[in-house]
């Protein structure tokens, strides 16, 4: 059990990473000290892998923006 922890630190540890990696190189990229999608989205362009799953995660928000406003407008009549 004590090494399935030690695994899961070491990847908690490059998740990180990666993310502060790229977060930075976003900031830098687009408009100075904001982080903006279209940033992370040109980051990761030539990982498909990453690129898809960014681009469906985009693709379920917009879908559930428009589900949440049909809701209140049926609810609460807007």
């Amino acid at each position: 059990m004590k090494k399935l922890e030690e695994v899961q630190k070491v990847d908690r540890v490059k998740e990180r990473d990666f993310f502060l990696k790229n977060t930075h190189k976003a900031m830098s990229t687009g408009r100075q000290g904001r982080v903006q999608v279209e940033d992370i989205v040109f980051l990761i362009r030539k990982d498909p892998r990453k690129f898809a799953r960014v681009k469906d995660l985009l693709t379920m928000n917009e879908e559930l923006k428009r589900a949440r406003k049909a809701f209140d407008e049926a609810n609460y009549g807007s």
